[in-house]
């Protein structure tokens, strides 16, 4: 199969950096995991958005701390969801007081024709990404999105849509992974950005102690959502 990352780049992938093409290659039959260990510089949020970010907490996606220097890791997973598509989960865990965990889960939506992210645990949040190579670098920006209520998915808008941007490069200089990411709202402005470097290193895919976060039950958005 072909990645997930590949296949939402498309020819454009080979112009990205090698082993920023190696990290986001990732394959479910590589039996394979990334494992990104660094710190975020400056991790930060909006005064006004901390109540919604606490409810974020709630189920492992944003959260309201703020700091510098904070020691993170993010772990990527391939797997195959329960419609034979390839995806990924990512799991990031930030060492603040108290530490906190970020997750999402990315699957190919057919009906959209592009990469559905389901944010947290549980998927309650959705959007649409779109991802290029800009200079050797990943980008990724944030689509239409979604909130599900009652088993079924409804569309967001402004201004409760948010704007959201990430880039994924590394330094030949400093022999790592530098990454930055806002999220930024027509009401609030910045609602909650990060930047910091890390070192990647791949593991061996083992049994987990705890299910896989996969989603692979929850239907994703359609065209008409």
């Amino acid at each position: 199969m072909t990645g997930l990352f590949e296949r939402e780049v498309g020819d454009e992938w080979r112009t990205l950096h090698p082993r920023v093409r190696d990290r986001y290659g990732l394959e479910s039959g590589e039996n394979r995991e990334a494992v990104g260990v660094g710190r975020m510089h400056d991790l930060d949020r909006h005064p006004l958005a901390v109540p919604a970010l606490w409810l974020g907490a709630f189920d492992d996606f944003l959260f309201p701390e703020r700091g510098t220097d904070v020691p993170f890791t993010i772990v990527t997973e391939p797997f195959v969801d329960d419609d034979g598509n390839e995806a990924l989960v990512l799991r990031r865990r930030f060492d603040t007081s108290p530490p906190r965990t970020f997750v999402d889960t990315l699957r190919w939506n057919p009906a959209r024709g592009c990469l559905t992210d389901l944010f947290g645990r549980h998927g309650r949040i959705a959007a649409d990404l779109h991802i290029t190579a800009e200079d050797g670098a990943l980008a990724l920006s944030i689509g239409t999105q979604w909130i599900r209520m009652g088993g079924r998915y409804f569309t967001l808008s402004s201004p409760l849509a948010v704007d959201g941007r990430l880039r994924d490069w590394y330094d030949d200089e400093d022999d790592r992974f530098r990454v930055s990411a806002a999220i930024t709202s027509p009401l609030l402005g910045t609602v909650f950005e990060y930047e910091g470097a890390f070192r990647n290193e791949f593991r061996p895919l083992e049994d987990h102690a705890t299910p896989r976060p996969a989603l692979g039950g929850v239907e994703l958005p359609g065209e008409n959502a």
